[in-house]
């Protein structure tokens, strides 16, 4: 199932039918709304475990109502441990609601946002699994609470009205952060978050309760040698592979070239019975870009099918255009224009399902940033830190590093995502509205509260732990929603399978540290990939998104929205279009451009 919706209070059967229109590039099988006094409810289908089967959501019985997105990869196990006879999702789900009340999505593995309804009484339950892999937006109005999968069908009972100051979130980590959204009434739910709601009839008027299941902390310290590490981590993952590899349908993988996705090709390749088939772009023409030549290479090693897309400027604008009426808000990632085009491509093949390695660098430090954050950590006990931070203040820099000792002499939170884009001093000049020192930090607080309520306090638990919630639970998983969902695709991500979530934090903070970058994954991995692929440097997606529109005066939608709105102190926008021409502030520029585009694009309708 791909997306779900519903209503309950005062509606419209046709402005319900409309939000629930809007949602039908989700499931392009099925669909099936109902209607009824006390609201609506219903699902469109992308049939994936189902296919073939008639379609069983909405799922009702004994006046309940189960709605769900997502797929559990456990629920043969839980069907039997809870005496249910076949394996249907919905009806597994329920009876598991019903046993364990809230905490049984404490024994799900898989991924998922799943209603649960009581019309006659006004009350729904709503959770969203804990790594943020699907989507659930909620908007609670005098007359409904509603809820959907995709923010745009929420705007369909109540418009759109930018809430400037989340802004700050957008531009700060490339994404607003849970609850907030772009606009001023419709919120999302945080990863791992549950939500009691009460809406009584007679008498309109909401409560809400809400609670977080926040597992990946929670956990003892078991392993403190690479090899131990490895052997537990090589048997998660293979695992985590072998049970999202479906058996009704066409699937593949996505290969950038890179450690993550050659290993989870690598490990699927030993589970299939037929020849892997693995999907990759080529930026020709742009070899400080291009690593389809690596992916290449594993796809050789593993005797897999190929296919290459070339993408260039074209394909670029033109994936471009067609992506932005489906986002529900702009997001800062320049990569989803590239990946909605890839899997554009392989649903042409016929591919239903494509794995890929998102959250392995999350979760063993993969990014260069990571050591560089732990080092300036130690600069918290050098001597004269007051000399040191009033010095700082008086000379700034637009330079990250100058942000990070800033932060180090002040005693705050150095690290605040991979995610984290314009610091609130660059956002303070850039806006048109005064942004306080330490504004974004409130942004996550709650996980920094949660993180030192725990019993981990070292750094490399920090950072895996902020970055699953923030770079891939506000970014990088929306991304890859909502362009797999567009593109006719479900996306399964064995990394951050929850067996595989937990082993990595259950690996000495330390030891994931000084093995970094992925020391632990590619002691894995050499055993099932040539060392070439395995120790190569990482790279990381890029290509020339900003040179092409630069070519093609796209910054000219940035004055127009400037025109229009005034939302920028022009001298800084100035700034920041010339440092693009010299080739800086390219990762800064485009949240930018692409607000200005998603705002154009909904005035233009």
């Amino acid at each position: 199932m791909c997306a779900i919706f519903g209503i309950l209070g005062r509606y419209e059967s046709k402005e319900a039918r409309e939000a629930f229109d809007r949602l039908s590039h989700r499931g392009p099988d099925d669909s099936h709304l109902i209607l009824r006094d006390e609201g609506a409810w219903g699902v469109h289908r992308l049939a994936i475990a189902s296919a073939g089967e008639a379609i069983e959501q909405p799922f009702e019985e004994g006046g309940e109502v189960l709605l769900f997105n997502g797929e559990i990869y456990n629920v043969r196990a839980l069907a039997d441990e809870l005496g249910i006879e076949g394996d249907s999702e919905s009806r597994v789900l329920l009876a598991a609601w019903r046993r364990w009340g809230a905490a049984f999505v404490e024994r799900l593995r898989g991924m998922y946002a799943i209603a649960i309804l009581r019309p006659a009484e006004g009350k729904v339950s709503l959770f969203r699994d804990p790594s943020g892999k699907k989507p659930l937006f909620y908007l609670n109005s005098r007359d409904f609470f509603a809820f959907a999968s995709e923010a745009k069908a929420l705007y369909t009972l109540k418009p759109f009205h930018l809430e400037r100051r989340h802004l700050i979130q957008y531009l700060g980590f490339q994404s607003t952060i849970a609850p907030h959204t772009l606009d001023r009434e419709v919120k999302k739910m945080e990863p791992g978050e549950h939500i009691e709601f009460l809406f009584e009839i007679q008498n309109p008027k909401s409560k809400i309760q809400n609670s977080i299941y926040d597992p990946w902390l929670e956990g003892p310290i078991l392993y403190r040698k690479e090899t131990s590490a490895a052997s537990a981590v090589e048997e998660a993952l293979d695992e985590a592979v072998a049970s999202r590899i479906p058996q009704k349908v066409e699937w593949g993988v996505l290969l950038s070239g890179g450690l993550d996705s050659s290993l989870v090709a690598a490990l699927a390749a030993n589970h299939s019975e037929r020849p892997l088939r693995a999907f990759s772009v080529s930026f020709s023409g742009y070899d400080k870009y291009d690593e389809a030549h690596w992916a290449e290479q594993t796809v050789r090693h593993l005797g897999a099918e190929h296919r290459v897309y070339p993408f260039g400027k074209r394909e670029f604008f033109e994936t471009l255009e067609a992506l932005l009426p489906l986002l529900d808000e702009p997001l800062g990632d320049p990569a989803m224009v590239p990946l909605f085009f890839l899997l554009r491509q392989a649903a042409k093949e016929g591919v239903r399902v494509v794995l890929g390695g998102e959250g392995s660098d999350e979760l063993f430090l993969g990014y260069r940033t990571y050591p560089e954050y732990f080092a300036v950590e130690k600069a918290r006990e050098l001597p004269y830190r007051n000399w040191l931070r009033h010095y700082f203040r008086a000379h700034y820099s637009e330079n990250k590093e100058w942000e990070w000792y800033k932060r180090a002499w002040e005693d705050t939170p150095i690290f605040r995502s991979t995610a984290e884009l314009y610091t609130d001093l660059q956002l303070n000049r850039l806006l048109r509205q005064n942004v306080r020192d330490g504004a974004n930090l409130e942004a996550i607080r709650p996980w920094l509260e949660r993180f030192e309520a725990s019993k981990r306090s070292h750094s490399a638990d920090w950072y895996s732990y902020l970055d699953l919630k923030v770079l891939l639970g506000e970014v990088y998983l929306v991304k890859q929603d909502r362009v797999s969902m567009a593109a006719g695709i479900e996306a399964r991500s064995p990394f951050l399978d929850r067996r595989v979530i937990e082993t990595a934090f259950a690996i000495d903070p330390q030891l994931r540290i000084d093995t970094a970058p992925k020391g632990i994954l590619k002691m894995v991995a050499q055993r099932y990939l040539p060392a070439e692929i395995v120790h190569r440097k990482k790279k990381g997606l890029n290509y020339p998104f900003i040179e092409w529109i630069l070519e093609e005066d796209g910054i000219e939608v940035l004055w127009r929205l400037q025109e229009r709105s005034g939302l920028f102190n022009e001298e800084q926008l100035e700034f920041l279009a010339r440092g693009a021409d010299r080739g800086k502030f390219r990762q800064h520029l485009f949240p930018l451009y692409l607000l200005a585009k998603w705002l154009e694009s909904r005035e233009n309708g």
